[in-house]
């Protein structure tokens, strides 16, 4: 590892140390109810990530204890709700067998609104509930645990988690699609527009693990049915700098199914990802904030979700061996990855507003893309048999 690379983990470790003290994952001073879904996804990752480049179980069992803890937490009401235990309802020692199988909250600080409730888009995501987008994310999390230990029961959760996930589709005729975000117990929805990569996201999730779900008695056709008309005719192009290195991280996960043969639909191939991504990687490049653009004006985690997204794809393309898949192209990106990541490396920048507002997400982030360099892998976990 060159001295660089070895700079830039310990950057990393210095931050996924300080976000699990601060959330009592590690430490005595930390606060254990502090969760959140995505950040909580992405330091899964990091922990992953650093138990092997730094050959140190300790991480391993950060990543397996904060899991437990978003279960323990996210996967119950709040303590400032009348409902208590787990939201699936089941009861206490079922719910520990099966902690995803009523989904998960999101984590935010505002308790959701009574149902038949709807605010603007605004307020609304400052209130709970659970994002479609977000019980993905900690999708890869649990496949991530699995292929890090061996342990089925991680990859038992994610089936549950992408089962429940039905709860989103919405049917009107011959219409079908995805409510954004639901009520905490999936009883109606609390946004009824559409993520963008959602369906995307959700298919590539249910292929990865469907064969391993029908062992389980789970059964994912008719998701997997309702999400292909959904990607079928979808434009996955976005300007959007964390809409951007999400879709790289799902070009990595759809080239990795492709290559071991399985059989995906037109609309979500690797190579279609790929040219929807280079389109936006060139629009966002022309607009792309500089370094004289001011912290305060910018925001890190959407801009470092860019920057591993780069960084894993870029550091996984001699594991993609694809005929239409050439991604020598985004070598080219590389720059605008290191750009990113070294703004955000300043300790000045990190005293903007921008960045102590959404500390946490963004110190995850941060790390996550300085680890993707030499641990890219650890982003994108394989398909379960």
């Amino acid at each position: 590892m060159s001295s660089k690379a070895k700079h830039h983990n310990q950057i990393a470790r210095q931050l996924l140390d300080d976000f699990l003290n601060r959330t009592g994952i590690t430490g005595q001073g930390g606060n254990p109810g502090r969760r959140y879904l995505w950040t909580d996804a992405f330091a899964v990752h990091c922990c992953f990530a650093l138990a092997r480049s730094e050959k140190d179980e300790n991480y391993l069992q950060h990543g397996l204890h904060l899991i437990d803890a978003v279960h323990n937490t996210l996967g119950k009401h709040r303590t400032d709700d009348s409902r208590t235990g787990w939201i699936s309802g089941l009861p206490e020692e079922e719910g520990e067998k099966h902690p995803t199988t009523g989904g998960l909250r999101i984590g935010k600080k505002l308790p959701e609104k009574a149902a038949g409730t709807y605010l603007n888009p605004y307020k609304e995501m400052e209130c709970d509930g659970q994002y479609f987008h977000y019980l993905t994310r900690w999708f890869s999390a649990l496949t991530g645990a699995y292929h890090q230990t061996g342990e089925e029961k991680y990859a038992f959760w994610a089936a549950e988690l992408i089962k429940v996930t039905e709860k989103f589709v919405n049917k009107e005729g011959e219409t079908v699609r995805l409510f954004w975000k639901m009520k905490t117990d999936l009883s109606e929805p609390s946004v009824k527009s559409m993520g963008m990569h959602d369906p995307l996201e959700g298919l590539i999730c249910t292929l990865s693990i469907k064969e391993f779900a029908k062992k389980k008695e789970i059964s994912l056709e008719e998701l997997e049915e309702d999400l292909q008309k959904i990607c079928k005719d979808m434009s996955w192009f976005t300007t959007d700098a964390l809409g951007i290195g999400g879709l790289l991280l799902n070009t990595v996960k759809a080239g990795m199914m492709a290559q071991n043969g399985q059989t995906l639909p037109k609309n979500i191939q690797p190579g279609k990802l790929l040219a929807d991504s280079m389109a936006g990687l060139q629009a966002y490049l022309g607009n792309s904030p500089g370094p004289l653009h001011p912290a305060e004006t910018r925001l890190p985690f959407r801009e470092c979700g860019l920057s591993l997204g780069i960084r894993t794809i870029t550091g996984m393309q001699n594991d993609l061996d694809l005929p239409d898949l050439d991604i020598r192209p985004l070598e080219n990106f590389s720059g605008l990855a290191e750009d990113l990541e070294n703004f955000w490396l300043v300790s000045q920048h990190r005293q903007a507003q921008t960045w102590k507002n959404h500390r946490d997400i963004n110190a995850v982030s941060l790390a996550a893309s300085l680890l993707a360099q030499k641990q890219p892998r650890a982003f994108c976990p394989k398909t379960i048999k």
